[in-house]
């Protein structure tokens, strides 16, 4: 009797085991398009998503893209500042830029050579949601799924001199990505 007892709870505790490792699953889910567009036009995302540490302890880490424009030396920079406080970089984001947690900042920087030269950038404006979720595992690599469906962008330059923001107009906004968040 005693035996059979041993059965079911082996036979128990398989079953259990199963069922916790198949919804760990690390399969990735349906892939997203990599683009961003800026108004009607759609760029491809070629490259990965990467972490941008702190420089100071008022600033928040930012997942950063540098997208190469095509037949061109110059890049689109795009910095994406989400405040997750101690929890998972996993979750829904509100567009502000009071740094609390549970908000993001977006910059872009148009046809940047990554120094000081560009042709444009962004005072972010509104924006939709900003949705980071993990899609799986790829080796040992996380995969993230990174969407903002909507932002408006507030395109210009800071005027240092008079200590303001110079608008040069707005600009439509949307990003999906499906990829690794590389370590700096």
């Amino acid at each position: 009797m005693s035996e059979m007892y041993f059965y079911r709870i082996f036979l128990s505790l398989a079953l259990v085991w199963l069922h916790v490792s198949c919804s760990e699953s690390e399969d990735v889910k349906e892939p997203l398009p990599n683009e961003y567009a800026i108004g009607n036009e759609v760029f491809e995302i070629n490259t990965n998503m990467f972490w941008k540490d702190a420089q100071a302890g008022d600033e928040s880490d930012q997942i950063r893209l540098m997208e190469p424009l095509t037949g061109s030396s110059l890049s689109d920079l795009i910095v994406i500042t989400p405040v997750r406080g101690p929890g998972d970089l996993e979750g829904t984001y509100v567009y502000s830029r009071t740094g609390d947690i549970g908000t993001y900042d977006l910059v872009f920087v148009h046809a940047t050579d990554g120094n000081e030269s560009f042709a444009w950038f962004t005072n972010g404006d509104a924006g939709s949601t900003l949705e980071i979720e993990k899609a799986g595992k790829q080796g040992d690599q996380v995969i993230y799924r990174i969407v903002i469906s909507d932002f408006t962008l507030n395109y210009g330059f800071w005027d240092y001199l008079a200590g303001k923001w110079i608008s040069q107009g707005q600009k439509q906004f949307s990003l999906s990505y499906q990829g690794p968040v590389l370590e700096p």
